[in-house]
């Protein structure tokens, strides 16, 4: 979308048409990252794990 400002328009117009731009303008859904944070468990040690993948080279 986009504004046009004349040289004419005063500021208060200016601002009025910057304002319904924003209204209109469509929100983002937020995403709900709660479900995301937290801790992953791993049936292995961290250390033993990297040990054995890096054995697999």
């Amino acid at each position: 979308m986009s504004v046009t400002i004349h040289k004419n328009d005063s500021d208060k117009a200016i601002r009025e048409a910057i304002r319904k731009v924003m209204n209109q303008r469509e929100r983002k859904k937020s995403i709900p990252l709660e479900k995301y944070f937290g801790k992953v468990s791993f049936d292995t040690d961290g250390l033993t794990y990297q040990k054995k993948v890096r054995n697999e080279w």
